[in-house]
Order: C-alpha cells, then sequence, then structure tokens
C-alpha cells in the first residue's frame, strides 16, 4: 500500500497566506464601497452616462446639430457638474427604462410627464405640461353597430389609442380604458410623437394619448389636429435615476436644477422651445391681413427687385417669406435658422451670405436658393407643380421629396404630379417606410402643410395685388391628404 506524506506545517502556513490575503481582499472591497458612493464612482470614471429619449424638441439631428429641451438641458448639467455627459439617444421608451434599470447608465430624462406610477427615483421637477388626447375628430362614446350594417365587426368599433409611454402614462391608460368599452391602447416600440401625430392625421389611429409640449412642439406640422385636455394640473417632467441610486448623483442634480430655477434658466430655455410655438398661427386670416398692412410695405420693394432678377413672381417670393418668418427680419428658431427667409449656416455659406438676420442678405440667399432648387426637379415636371415640389424641398430638402416621390411610383401613382406625392409625403415619418429610404426619416407632413399655406398667402397677395389681365383662381387643393398606410402588420 503507498502512503501519500503530507506536511501539516506547510499545508498550515499556505492556509495562513489564503486567509490573509482573502482578509486583505475583503477589507480593500469592504472599505472601496464604503467610502466611494455613486456621485464618487462617476468622479474616479471621469464621465457620466445619460439615456435621453430621441424625439424632435427633446433631443434631435438637425443638419450637423443636435438640438432640443434636453439637449440644452444636458449641456448646462455638464457645464454645472463640471464632468462631460455621454448620450445614449433611443427612441423605444421599454430600451431607455431597461437602460436605466439595470444600470447601464446613471441617469435618463425621458422627456415626458410623470405620476407617481414611476419605478424609478426622480429629481426636482425640470418643467411640467398637460398631459391630453390628440385628435382629428372628437372622440366618441360607446357605439353599437347599426341595423343597417349588422355584420360589421366588433373591433371594427374599437377606437385605438397611440400610446407613447406605457409606463410614465401607465395610470393615465388604465383611467382612459375604464371609462369607454370600445377602446384601446395601441403601442408599438419605436414610434416617436411625430408618428403618432402623422397616423393619428392620416386616420390610422383615433385618438394619441401625448403631453401638451409634444403637441406644441408638433402643431404646425399637423394644424388640423386637436387636443383635450385630461389632466387638471401639470405634471411633471423629471430627470430619472437608477432604482438603487443611493442619493449622492441626485442631489448634486437637484442642487444644480435649483440654481437653473433661481436664475430662471429653465424658464429661458421653456420660451426658446415653447414660446414661439405657442405664438405663431401660420393659417389665421385675421393675422395675415395685419401683417399685410403693417409688415410687407417695408419689405415689398426688397422683394420685387430679388424677384425680378430671379425671375420669380414677387407675390410668390413674400408668401414664402410670411410662411418663414411672418415677415420679421429677427426670426430666430431653436433648430438654427435665422433671418426673414429662415436660411440655415449651410444655405448661407452655399449661396455666400454673411448676415442671416440682414433683410437684403437673407432675401437673396432665400430667392437664390429656391431658383437653384426649381432647377434641379426633373425637367418633364411642369407648372405648377414644379413650384410645388421646389417650395417642398426648400422646407424638406430635396433628398427626401425624391424619397417621396419615389414612394409614391412604388404604389402606383404619379411621381410628377403634386396631388399625389403629397398624399405620400407624410410616409417619410413612418417605420414603416423611412427605413428603406435613402434620406431616412423626414416630417413628412410639414411640407404638405407648408406648400399649402404658401399657396394660400399666394392667392391673398394675388387679390391684393393684382397684375394686369390676371384671373385669380384656386384649385381647392390647399387640405391635407388623406391616405392609408399598412401601420400593425398582424395586428
Amino acid at each position: 500500500m503507498r502512503i501519500l506524506w503530507v506536511n501539516p506545517v506547510a499545508n498550515v502556513a499556505k492556509l495562513l497566506l489564503i486567509l490573509t490575503i482573502g482578509s486583505i481582499l475583503v477589507a480593500v472591497v469592504a472599505q472601496g464601497f464604503e467610502w466611494r458612493n455613486h456621485w464618487e464612482e462617476i468622479e474616479a470614471r471621469g464621465y457620466l452616462t445619460a439615456a435621453v429619449r430621441e424625439s424632435e424638441g427633446i433631443y434631435w439631428p438637425e443638419g450637423q446639430e443636435i438640438t432640443g429641451f434636453e439637449h440644452d438641458l444636458i449641456i448646462e448639467l455638464e457645464q454645472h457638474l463640471g464632468l462631460p455627459i455621454r448620450v445614449f439617444a433611443v427612441r423605444d421608451m421599454n430600451d431607455l427604462y431597461r437602460a436605466l434599470e439595470v444600470g447601464a447608465v446613471d441617469m435618463a430624462l425621458p422627456g415626458i410627464s410623470h405620476g407617481d406610477e414611476l419605478p424609478f427615483p426622480t429629481s426636482l421637477p425640470y418643467t411640467e405640461t398637460e398631459t391630453g388626447l390628440a385628435y382629428t375628430n372628437e372622440p366618441s362614446p360607446d357605439a353599437e353597430p347599426s341595423a343597417s350594417e349588422p355584420d360589421q365587426a366588433a373591433d371594427e368599433l374599437i377606437e385605438r389609442i397611440g400610446i407613447l409611454d406605457p409606463i410614465s402614462h401607465q395610470n393615465m391608460i388604465q383611467s382612459l380604458l375604464k371609462t369607454s368599452s370600445n377602446q384601446s391602447a395601441v403601442y408599438e416600440h419605436g414610434r416617436i410623437s411625430a408618428e403618432l401625430f402623422t397616423l393619428v392625421d392620416m386616420g390610422e389611429l383615433e385618438q394619441a394619448l401625448v403631453d401638451e409640449r409634444d403637441y406644441q412642439l408638433q402643431q404646425r406640422v399637423f394644424p388640423t389636429l386637436k387636443y383635450k385636455q385630461l389632466t387638471e394640473t401639470p405634471r411633471p417632467i423629471s430627470i430619472l435615476f437608477q432604482p438603487n441610486d443611493d442619493t449622492s448623483l441626485r442631489q448634486r442634480v437637484d442642487t444644480t436644477l435649483q440654481v437653473f430655477r433661481d436664475s430662471e434658466l429653465l424658464t429661458q430655455m421653456v420660451d426658446r422651445y415653447f414660446g414661439e410655438a405657442l405664438e405663431f398661427d401660420y393659417v389665421d386670416n385675421l393675422t395675415f391681413e395685419k401683417h399685410l398692412n403693417a409688415r410687407l410695405p417695408q419689405y415689398e420693394d426688397m422683394f420685387r427687385s430679388y424677384a425680378g432678377q430671379y425671375d420669380m413672381d414677387w407675390r410668390l417670393l413674400a408668401a414664402v417669406a410670411y410662411q418663414e418668418s411672418h415677415w420679421r427680419a429677427d426670426a430666430r428658431s431653436p433648430t438654427g435658422v435665422r433671418g426673414l427667409m429662415m436660411i440655415t449656416l449651410n444655405t448661407a455659406a452655399e449661396v455666400g451670405i454673411t448676415n442671416r438676420l440682414d433683410p437684403e442678405q437673407s432675401t437673396r440667399a432665400g430667392t437664390q436658393y429656391l431658383t437653384s432648387l426649381k432647377s434641379r426637379i426633373p425637367a418633364r415636371i411642369t407648372e405648377p407643380d414644379r413650384t410645388w415640389f421646389a417650395l417642398a424641398s426648400y422646407n424638406v430638402g430635396m433628398g427626401h421629396l425624391e424619397d417621396a416621390r419615389k414612394i409614391t411610383e412604388l404604389l402606383g401613382d404619379d411621381p410628377d404630379k403634386w396631388i399625389d406625392v403629397r398624399q405620400h409625403l407624410p410616409k417619410l415619418a413612418l417605420k414603416d417606410y423611412y427605413p428603406w429610404t435613402r434620406h431616412g426619416y423626414a416630417r413628412g407632413a410639414e411640407p404638405v402643410v407648408y406648400v399649402a399655406n404658401i399657396r394660400r398667402f399666394y392667392d391673398k397677395l394675388k387679390k391684393v395685388y393684382p397684375e394686369e389681365g390676371e384671373v385669380v383662381e384656386t384649385d381647392g387643393l390647399e387640405a391635407l391628404p388623406e391616405a392609408t398606410v399598412p401601420v400593425f402588420p398582424g395586428q
């Protein structure tokens, strides 16, 4: 029999060494957890991480820049906290909440109002808003199939309410569904507010449950949509933190937000992004008549001069300028466009102007750019469609217009007729379509409204300033198009 001899002294020494090393590691780890809270971990790391909802007016790419209320807030937080913030922009709210829950980000800015239902700690509110329903037709009470339509399927009577956020708006959704038996909530991952408004506008959804500030941001694009407030008082919009947050980060953020409140920085930011949305009314006839007498006379000669240089009707040029700025030379947009013709930095560089707020330079740039766009429209497209296409390009860009023309052709309509293309332009905002286009997402409903408004203003100007022998007629095509699209496959 073979005997294995073991040295007991050596074993004890090894055991003591292991225990000593283990004790040191435990002490180091314990000491680390004891003195390094969340904020100190962030400082040691050298940066903060934040998830933010990607949506227009919140955090959104405009050309080479990012714009939006929450974007500006993040920039201010960076400066006051003294640390860079790495931003992860998401369109699916589930992704935002999941990233926060598992600790993939330090905080999140969904930019959506909330109640007490959130499973996350929240900061001091940095703004607030009401919540309600956006719709085209007044929400109807419970309905039963009529005697004349006995075979009508029950689900055809269901009013579909599009949902932007199933977490922050959870209690409101449940309250809505309790009040009516013919309503259903529809949530599809990754649809942004502009998509919901597009679907409501096109009749694919009857209503959308959204915050009023989302509605205000999109009101100019969807002037036919109405809004019904559901909350009696505004709901807070806050920054969210990890469920196990030890309050060290939250306290820092709250202190900073309080500084922003006291300095009225937050008030200024709200006015920048929402003040103009409430002030402007692009289809108000009385407003137009007032500005026609008070503002147009100082620019009439200039419009006539530049329109003459580029072989354009000066009244059309004036109509474009009114749609862009209400004939205000100092007009500014949160997205970075400026001046009477609301010129972008890229366009200013392209046409060689240095001061976008100078009326002469702005008008020259706008006229030159619009003429350039018109020259790029395929030669086979005749007037007046050629002009309407150029105007749509001035608003949404030539690339997006071409995407809409391709969709129009694929769906069997005429890509060379504005009346057909305008029916399909809104689909550029739907993820059923824009992932397959060359230039991606665009607020496709905006150029439809944009061109319709300019045509309306142009017709009014032609009546006020008629040319000899001119007969002013309207073709009644100003209304938004009716269209249907496959929206929720399998539902």
